[in-house]
């Protein structure tokens, strides 16, 4: 690893000097819409374009071809209960296609009830899809779905005319190890496959605009999810062979998106300053500018609001760190005075106040969690406020203890 900043500098030379690092700035700045929109990880979206696929009456005008493709290679399946002799037998003229599915009269006792991605409806066949992209299913999350389709068509599942389909990249099986005899595990892979088919045989029939949107989508997707089989990948994969200590370096100190994404929203606040003295990777800490005045300054070492997440929740909360025993007293004093009561307590280290989300979301989608960010920020400046509301009252007292 290198060690000094000349070392860093000289292998970064050697990047820029690589023909094949051309080449792939140059294929990577080829328009893509799916990279243009950044949806190429948001699971939602790439159920869109499947469901958009799959619809005879889509305006890819393919017709059924999709759908048809996809039932045959479905049959083929272990745990599959469509029979390839069917397929002809199916009414496609009828056929549903179904997004983010709820049916608000079937209620599941104790379990959280989520959408299904994509449901599929025959006359006499039904096919549950749920999408998987760089996440797993969550407990009893499977469970629920097939209780729910289940119950919504009744006569189907007496007549084991119901498929469930576990759909991610590499066609892992489900999470919950008691539901794999009921799902279908199905990758992206053969789905991948099956496009490329139809591009190469119909593509010259296709509207020129069409074709250039699903061949983008193809071509994203291997590079972003599957990571292999585009011009793309194999030259950045040539490119870290060649400069592997570089791009070492810089993969152990990269920055967190989310982190970025509360400094920024820390930035754009005329009245916050953010404190650079907290390296944790999740975890940012600031003060109000009122709380930062010249009388105050050294307040910093003693107090401020942290926003903390994971991959489950964030928070906001007021902290006051272990210092001088005389100057917590008056910050605790201050704080409870507001009736803001003390919630922990540790070697030194009280927090007084927070506020507290869950994401309902995955956390590689960046989009969401931003939107989650700008939804809660309200309530997070309300945290703040009370806050310093309370200790400018005792803006006296901590002054003169911290002189």
């Amino acid at each position: 690893m290198a060690e000094t900043e000349e070392d860093i500098k000289e292998l970064y030379r050697k990047l820029l000097n690589n023909p094949d690092f051309d080449r792939l700035e140059l294929e990577l700045r080829t328009p893509n819409i799916f990279e243009i929109l950044g949806v190429s990880r948001t699971e939602i979206r790439h159920s869109n374009f499947l469901s958009w696929l799959l619809d005879p009456n889509g305006t890819h005008g393919l017709g059924k071809l999709f759908l048809v493709k996809f039932l045959r290679d479905l049959t083929a399946c272990e745990n599959a209960k469509l029979d390839v002799f069917e397929i002809e037998k199916l009414n496609f003229d009828n056929v549903e296609l179904k997004r983010e599915w709820k049916n608000p009269n079937v209620k599941l006792e104790s379990k959280k009830e989520r959408s299904i991605d994509l449901l599929i409806i025959f006359n006499n066949h039904v096919i549950c899809i749920e999408n998987k992209i760089g996440t797993q299913d969550s407990k009893q999350q499977l469970e629920n779905y097939k209780e729910i389709v289940d119950k919504t068509f009744e006569k189907h599942e007496k007549e084991n005319r119901i498929d469930y389909i576990y759909l991610t990249p590499a066609g892992d099986d489900p999470n919950d190890k008691e539901q794999r005899n009921d799902w279908v595990s199905y990758s992206y892979d053969k789905i991948i496959k099956q496009i490329e088919s139809v591009l190469e045989v119909y593509g010259k029939s296709l509207n020129s605009g069409i074709y250039q949107y699903i061949f983008d989508y193809v071509t994203i997707f291997k590079r972003k999810i599957m990571q292999e089989g585009t011009e793309a990948n194999e030259l950045a994969n040539k490119i870290y062979r060649n400069h592997k200590k570089l791009f070492d370096f810089v993969f152990e100190n990269k920055p967190d998106v989310i982190k970025e994404i509360f400094e920024e929203k820390i930035e754009k606040e005329k009245s916050y300053r953010e404190i650079k003295q907290s390296a944790q990777a999740r975890k940012v800490r600031f003060l109000t500018e009122k709380l930062q005045l010249k009388e105050m300054e050294k307040i910093k070492e003693c107090f401020w609001f942290e926003i903390w997440f994971n991959e489950k929740t964030a928070l906001i909360q007021s902290v006051i760190s272990p210092c001088d025993t005389f100057i917590q007293d008056i910050l605790c004093k201050a704080l409870e005075s507001a009736g803001l009561k003390r919630l922990r307590g540790t070697n030194g280290w009280y927090v007084h106040h927070e506020h507290r989300w869950k994401w309902d979301t995955e956390i590689t989608e960046i989009d969401k969690v931003r939107e989650k960010i700008d939804n809660e920020w309200g309530k997070i400046k309300e945290v703040v406020e009370k806050v310093e509301s309370a200790l400018l009252k005792h803006e006296d007292e901590i002054k003169n203890c911290i002189k």
